[in-house]
């Protein structure tokens, strides 16, 4: 293997503390730096998420728990007396899909209040199930899920069904809450080594090789069948399930969302902040690990992606294979399909009143060739076409504006509004409905105007 499939840590203004790269299942590269070595525990942080979502998919393979439950089933207890039916409604596939009722990790708003509970009294701002919203909250209930169900800790509880057998440090750990409670988000302290072992394990569950490689698992009440049903369980997590076009800040970021685990270009991450990494490229047989500390450094985790996708797309080259289409926010991968515009679009065409909103938005009408929206200041229409932007002056700002449509891989409406005038920035629009209601989201990337074009819409269908 040339030097070249190498991570060259060394050219980056990054403290890195490791870097592990397993081509094939052979270790081709293994560094550790100072003041780490390669018994150091680290803090893992958000790929905690990953191995919480593992731990779900066990249980429900095990038969204890059913993706499509209810959360609220398994916390009577943490219940408000008033409870609102966005919150009633979420399931737990909601949850490991990050596409729960709330804007934002909901114990963030008071850090001295129960966190588990934090998730079912905080004011829901939208339907569940509909939107990729970023939620810590969701991943930590879930780990509370684990511990109610099976007694013991996430990581305790894969070490009982797989983590001991392949060669997880029995010294790894998870924090806890002020509560108590295992900080299922982003509370994971383990050694790289470990990421690459779980890494090695999901390569073959993902690429349906496990029943040679791990066939000394079957033991006891987790026998082979258990393992059929987990891995089927586990591919869908690792599979794109909802669009991150609207939310990403990073172009990997904007690849899509699994059920706990990120979509990159060409492959599927375990992904913590400040550079904490277990990238797999099924198709290269790749897997690389780093762990770093980013958090001073702008645009850190992404020269850390990029390399690894310069490796990636090398060996890609020597067998001849092209990379994955990549999608932008102004323009994702399914921009100017007109099927997959048509099949967005279809569901969602009638007129729509919008429930109660900061944002002072009145109605939706969405056409075959315009969506409008019905402010108490204006009327914002924005045209929709399948293969081309379309100019237009939007009525309250008088900026001159570029408009994109699509329909994305899992169903939603996008359209992106570049803002070309004496302001300069973004607007991304997300629509999903379901024959009855829409959700909106908004999110404008602009210094100065366009408030109005932030956050969640819920409307009923008029007509």
């Amino acid at each position: 293997m040339s030097s070249a499939m190498h991570f060259h840590s060394e050219t980056f203004p990054i403290p890195f503390y490791s870097v592990l790269i397993s081509h094939k299942g052979i270790c081709i590269q293994e560094e550790y730096f100072s003041p780490c070595t390669s018994e150091s525990l680290h803090r893992m942080f958000s790929i905690t998420k990953s191995m919480t979502a593992l731990a779900v998919c066990a249980l429900a393979a095990e038969g204890k728990i059913r993706l499509s439950d209810t959360i609220i089933q398994y916390f009577p207890d943490y219940l408000p007396e008033n409870l609102h039916s966005y919150i009633s409604a979420m399931t737990i596939q909601d949850l490991l899909d990050m596409r729960t009722c709330h804007k934002s990790t909901t114990y963030k708003i008071d850090l001295n209040r129960n966190w588990v509970e934090s998730f079912f009294i905080t004011p829901p701002d939208h339907r569940s199930g509909q939107i990729f919203k970023y939620d810590t909250s969701a991943a930590h209930t879930l780990a509370a899920l684990v511990k109610r169900v099976s007694g013991k800790g996430i990581i305790d509880y894969l070490r009982s069904i797989y983590l001991n057998d392949i060669g997880f440090s029995k010294d790894a750990y998870v924090l806890c809450d002020p509560f108590g409670d295992e900080i299922g988000g982003s509370g994971l302290v383990a050694r790289p080594r470990d990421l690459m072992t779980v890494a090695r394990f999901l390569m073959a569950l993902y690429k349906d090789e496990w029943k040679d490689s791990y066939s000394y698992l079957f033991h006891g009440a987790y026998d082979e069948e258990f393992y059929q049903r987990y891995s089927i369980l586990v591919r869908q997590c690792m599979t794109y399930r909802t669009s991150t076009m609207h939310e990403g800040k990073t172009l990997d970021e904007c690849q899509g969302y699994g059920s706990q685990f990120w979509m990159v270009r060409n492959g599927i991450a375990m992904y913590g902040m400040g550079g904490q990494y277990a990238v797999l490229y099924p198709d290269e047989d790749l897997i690389i690990v780093t762990t770093a500390d980013t958090q001073s450094i702008q645009g850190g985790t992404q020269i850390i992606l990029d390399e690894m996708n310069r490796i990636d797309n090398l060996l890609r080259k020597e067998n001849g294979s092209a990379p994955l289409p990549v999608s932008y926010p102004d323009r994702p991968a399914t921009y100017g399909d007109e099927t997959c515009l048509h099949n967005a679009l279809n569901p969602l065409l009638g007129s729509y009143q919008f429930l109660t909103n900061t944002q002072g938005f009145l109605s939706c009408t969405i056409e075959t060739d315009a969506i409008t929206l019905k402010h108490q200041d204006c009327v914002y229409r924005f045209p929709i076409s399948a293969h081309e932007s379309v100019e237009l002056t939007d009525p309250k700002y008088h900026q001159k504006l570029f408009v994109r449509t699509c329909g994305l891989m899992d169903g939603s409406l996008y359209q992106y509004l570049q803002i070309l005038g004496d302001y300069v920035g973004s607007i991304r629009i997300l629509i999903r409905g379901d024959g009855e209601h829409l959700t909106i989201y908004l999110r404008k990337i602009e210094e100065s105007l366009f408030s109005e074009m932030n956050g969640f819409l819920e409307a009923i269908k008029t007509s």
